[in-house]
């Protein structure tokens, strides 16, 4: 047979497998149905490779491209019979063998870029998804996701791939974020990316792995989130990703508070580590079957060192085996202990610090400290110094204990209370006006200057509420011409005052004078405490506690404050949370207010109630003489 070479259309049903093909191994199906969807696709890129069969003219047998041949059959089974482009080789049955060996010998997996163009085009053009191309092609979802993902490739990442400047590695972590940040992280590595590590480390400066975050993602914005299909990751973009970390820690924030924690600190920890290391870590607590079984560990453990003292050192054996039951005992402890869920009790967490901390991947670790106790200084008998830990540990706060908002509040009030009373009293009024108006005195009781003293101040936030200041503002707006205005000039004041009548201008002048009565709002004023009690004033009749200034105490001081009010049998169960607690006692002061409680002792003894602030002066008006308007 001569040889020779020709181009033409063969009918695909005129076009049989070579019985002597050396690859006896079928093609996986996998890469059968990649070859299957490059061919729907982009066409037959390569002619087949046959020559004619003896006997059947316009009939051949293919030499090179078997795997191609069943391919066609697939794509077309429901498609007539189409041309297929073949060259058509004229060689005896040795030349045959050797051009088919030389083909499956050369041949190249199909790359994937090529595979990722396939079922893209497939999804574009067919409209089909992930799911359908994956059941057509015999692969897993994932796998198809995956390959369509590299598609995605910004056009310098993807030459590259194709060139084979860089690994599939490399380019599957540039196809984890969009387009817009794989441009950006190619020219920060300056086009040339060492290995995929690198590219992710790159992108990591911007983006975050959504592991460890306490949000939901579907609360975020497309843009934001990029899905890593080859390392099966999340990734959020920074900013993005803090932001919500940090509302997320917010809610987590006001657990702990609730629970009863002193204080809690949102971080990173390059922002709290001082105050970490100025703290102690306090002692684990563990629930009473655990302390129970190390209780019993330890009594064993200390029988065993009973028994070892009374052993005579030369019974070394018997020594080893108590030496072996020991170590056992202190495995069984440590054990314990490992499996034992920490806890910490009430009085802990109202000394102690929690500290939630934000490292920079997005992660969250939480610690917990409390106070450093105070370490003394004692000369040994030797002369050296030595420093140890003072014994009393700190005392946690009680319901006597009240935070500066919480004085604030009760002093702003008491000064209010003082100013009312001083209007009713002429010879206290006017001794006061003599102190304002004399050189000599000091005082920080007297706000005499046009600045807004304290007590104005604190009487103006948005969440305080008091009878007594609106009655004052009341007889103000109506007694003073100026109430409505911002400033007045000095000669412009004197002229409109001298409009006024006598009575109504002593009663302005009256109503200035008290008004310079002012509270030092974090620690009892003299001037202020003396006239309260000198006046009889007493707080409790204009002001009573509410949820706002109750929730000033932590929730260890709240459960003091129920014991002192309705008694011990009355302690709130240690999982109360400690909103749960201030909704109760504000309900118990507003129903003692209004007369709703049957238990009359009980609703007195929460009517005359009084902060420890105020206790001293409502102690002292008992023992001063009443004065009266004549006094």
């Amino acid at each position: 047979m001569k040889s020779g070479v020709a181009q033409l259309n063969v009918s695909l049903s005129h076009l049989v497998p070579s019985r002597r093909n050396p690859r006896k191994v079928k093609p996986s199906r996998e890469g059968h149905h990649r070859l299957v969807a490059l061919i729907r696709s982009q066409g037959l890129l390569q002619p087949l490779i046959v020559r004619p069969i003896e006997g059947k003219p316009k009939h051949y047998e293919v030499v090179a491209g078997e795997r191609r041949l069943r391919a066609l059959k697939e794509v077309y089974r429901d498609d007539g019979d189409p041309k297929i482009p073949c060259i058509v080789r004229d060689v005896d049955t040795d030349t045959a063998d050797a051009l088919s060996l030389g083909e499956n010998f050369g041949r190249e997996a199909m790359h994937p870029l090529d595979e990722a163009d396939a079922f893209a085009k497939l999804a574009s053009n067919d409209g089909k998804d992930a799911e359908a191309i994956a059941a057509e092609f015999g692969v897993t979802e994932h796998y198809v996701r995956q390959r369509m993902k590299l598609s995605t490739l910004a056009q310098p990442v993807k030459d590259a791939y194709r060139q084979g400047k860089i690994e599939t590695s490399i380019a599957e972590a540039f196809a984890a974020v969009p387009k817009d940040r794989q441009l950006e992280v190619w020219k920060e590595v300056n086009g040339n990316p060492r290995h995929a590590d690198h590219v992710r480390n790159v992108i990591a400066h911007a983006w975050i792995d959504s592991e460890h975050a306490l949000f939901d993602l579907s609360s975020l914005p497309d843009s934001v989130v990029s899905r890593d299909l080859f390392n099966e990751r999340v990734l959020v973009e920074r900013q993005t990703f803090m932001e919500a970390q940090a509302k997320a820690l917010e809610s987590q924030r006001q657990a702990l508070i609730e629970e009863g924690w002193n204080e809690v600190v949102v971080g990173r920890r390059e922002d709290v580590q001082d105050r970490l290391y100025s703290m102690d870590t306090p002692e684990g607590e563990y629930d009473e079957q655990t302390n129970r079984k190390r209780a019993r560990i330890v009594a064993r453990r200390e029988k065993l060192e009973v028994t070892a003292q009374k052993i005579d050192d030369e019974d070394e054996p018997r020594l080893i085996r108590l030496q072996q039951r020991y170590e056992a005992l202190e495995t069984q402890e440590r054990e314990t202990i490992e499996k034992a869920t920490v806890h910490y009790s009430e009085e802990t967490k109202a000394m102690a610090t929690s500290f939630l901390i934000l490292d920079p991947d997005g992660r969250v670790h939480r610690e917990y400290r409390v106070p450093r106790r105070k370490r003394s200084q004692s000369a040994s008998s030797n002369g050296n110094t030595q420093a140890h830990e003072t014994a009393e540990k700190p005392k946690p706060p009680t319901s006597e204990d009240l935070s500066d908002a919480q004085r604030a509040v009760t002093f702003t009030h008491q000064a209010l209370g003082v100013r009312v009373a001083l209007l009713k009293n002429t010879s206290a009024r006017k001794r006061l006006l003599a102190l304002i108006l004399h050189d000599k005195i000091r005082s920080e009781a007297l706000a005499v200057r046009h600045e807004a003293n304290g007590t104005d101040l604190s009487a103006s936030s948005d969440d305080f509420s008091s009878t007594v200041l609106e009655r004052l503002k009341e007889k103000r707006s109506k007694l003073d011409p100026f109430h409505d205005k911002h400033f007045v000039e000095d000669h412009q004041g004197y002229e409109r005052l001298a409009e006024l009548t006598a009575s109504k201008l002593d009663a302005l002048i009256d109503l200035l004078t008290v008004e310079c009565i002012t509270a030092h709002l974090q620690r009892p004023t003299q001037l202020v405490q003396h006239l309260a009690a000198q006046l009889k004033v007493n707080v409790r009749e204009f002001w009573r506690p509410d949820a706002q200034w109750l929730s000033g105490f932590k929730k260890i001081q709240l459960a003091h404050l129920i014991v002192e009010l309705k008694g011990q049998v009355h302690a709130p169960a240690p999982e109360k949370k400690k909103s749960e607690l201030v909704d109760v006692l504000a309900k118990l002061f507003a129903d003692a207010a209004e007369g709703n409680l049957a238990d009359k002792s009980l609703s007195e003894r929460i009517n005359t109630w009084l902060p420890t602030n105020l206790r001293a002066v409502e102690e002292d008006a008992i023992d001063q003489p009443s004065t009266t308007e004549g006094d």
